[in-house]
């Protein structure tokens, strides 16, 4: 990511000293494209996602399933390895039972 002096400068040359895109790349030593991008947005945009977040496909289930376990006294347990086989197989076996209603 380019600096945000950087992109200053850029805006500077092009819109106040009168440079075009490409005399303003060539002094800077970037890009002419890159050059457009600056010109775009009047302060750098950040970060922004191409996606949007991909989800578990068993997210829809989670809370139910938690809420399942609590009603066990599940959570008491130590053992953690004994705790995720059986919170796999509460999950899958809520998501055929919801699978199979449909």
């Amino acid at each position: 990511m380019k600096q945000v002096d950087l992109y200053g400068r850029v805006r500077h040359a092009v819109l106040v000293d009168g440079l075009n895109g490409r005399e303003a790349a060539r002094v800077l030593g970037i890009d002419p494209r890159t050059v457009s991008k600056m010109l775009a947005f009047s302060v750098p945009p950040g970060y922004r996602r191409s996606q949007p977040v991909r989800r578990p496909k068993l997210d829809a289930f989670t809370e139910l399933s938690i809420r399942s376990l609590r009603q066990k006294n599940w959570f008491q347990r130590s053992s953690g390895i004994r705790r995720n086989r059986y919170l796999k197989d509460c999950v899958m076996s809520m998501v055929m039972r919801a699978a199979s209603r449909l």
